[in-house]
């Protein structure tokens, strides 16, 4: 083989490979922001789960005033609950596909120990605006708007302000800290790295190939948030000393222990941070360690008649038929919090004004 056919062969092949890895690029570019469109597409109902909402409560005892802000270009809404109050203000984070009425059970409970609350629908979610949820470090910057409203609301101006948040929340409770001053957090169930959680996620759906395509993903994250691409839950306890209780259920099988917040309580230099591990059962899962172990398994019960109800009509369950299956709900049941799951996290926020 002389030297101008070899010449040739080696240059048809540096083109396919560049061409490879053009093609191999940008389909990798279109996969990560496809991702992105269906992972975090907006959230306008929660028909899939069991969900108490404030309709069903005793709406004379915990009246609640709607409040409004802006988070980025978006105006979220949410309500203050409790503005008789002065023990402080609970902010509460809700998760990927929660709203302001998941935690009923525990506003509740806030407002009767003395506590002002503020709940509020995320970006992308039921009633604020948003085309989509955009991604998971969104939910840090919503909690940051929401903590600018507070501070400026004629109520809750000058009260010390806790943050309490699930999952998602969680994470946002935790990531917050970096750029507020709060007087504790508390984060239930939560993951420490977006990247990692999102990561885990897709090589669930898609195997080797997530671990291929993580680049990408991480390059997604930098187009749409820049610095905040991947900041961590670790990061954000650690960048002070404000007292912050991190629980996780021994059952959780949503977010996996090697990608939650309690599994890097070795990393935690915060001399105030503390980890509790969730054991009971029905209350160590993903949800619900906030409630009684009754309330636990009652809404468990509920969850698979749900789920029956909707495998009996293909998957979606006309608003009748879930009507129906509300109106039999006992709600007062289905709310009733673990009383010393409650008094531990009172106790934290108070120990933390002191």
């Amino acid at each position: 083989m002389n030297k101008t056919r070899l010449h040739k062969i080696l240059r048809r092949v540096v083109i396919i490979a560049i061409v490879f890895v053009l093609v191999f690029s940008l389909s990798s570019v279109i996969f990560s922001a496809v991702f992105f469109h269906f992972m975090f597409a907006r959230r306008d109902s929660v028909r899939e789960y069991v969900r108490i909402d404030y309709s069903l409560i005793d709406t004379g005892q915990y009246t609640r005033r709607a409040v409004s802000f802006l988070s980025g270009e978006n105006t979220l809404k949410g309500y203050l609950y409790g503005e008789q109050n002065k023990n402080g203000l609970i902010i509460i984070a809700p998760g990927i596909s929660s709203d302001a009425d998941a935690h009923l059970a525990e506003i509740m409970s806030f407002v009767d120990s003395g506590y002002t609350v503020l709940a509020y629908d995320a970006t992308g979610t039921f009633e604020s605006e948003g085309e989509s949820r955009i991604g998971l470090q969104q939910s840090k910057r919503d909690l940051l708007a929401a903590i600018d409203f507070a501070a400026d609301d004629s109520v809750t101006r000058d009260m010390p302000v806790f943050l309490y948040g699930h999952s998602l929340g969680a994470y946002a409770a935790a990531a917050a800290l970096e750029q507020t001053d709060v007087e504790a957090a508390i984060c239930l169930s939560g993951f420490d790295s977006p990247v990692g959680t999102m990561y885990g996620t897709a090589k669930g759906y898609v195997g080797f190939l997530a671990d291929i395509e993580y680049p990408f993903l991480y390059l997604q994250n930098f187009i749409v948030f820049g610095g905040d691409a991947d900041t961590r839950a670790v990061d954000g306890v650690n960048s002070g000393d404000t007292p912050v209780l991190i629980c996780y259920g021994s059952g959780d099988k949503v977010i996996p222990f090697e990608l939650s917040m309690y599994s890097h309580e070795s990393e935690l230099r915060n001399p105030n941070a503390h980890c509790e591990l969730i054991e009971d059962e029905y209350r160590n899962g993903h949800n619900y360690m906030w409630l009684s172990h009754d309330a636990a398994r009652y809404i468990a019960e509920l969850q698979d008649e749900l789920d029956d109800l909707s495998q009996a009509c293909g998957g979606e369950v006309p608003d009748s038929v879930l009507e129906d299956f509300y109106s039999g709900v006992d709600a007062e049941r289905a709310t009733e919090t673990d009383g010393e799951f409650i008094g531990e996290v009172c106790d934290f926020f108070e120990q933390a004004v002191r």
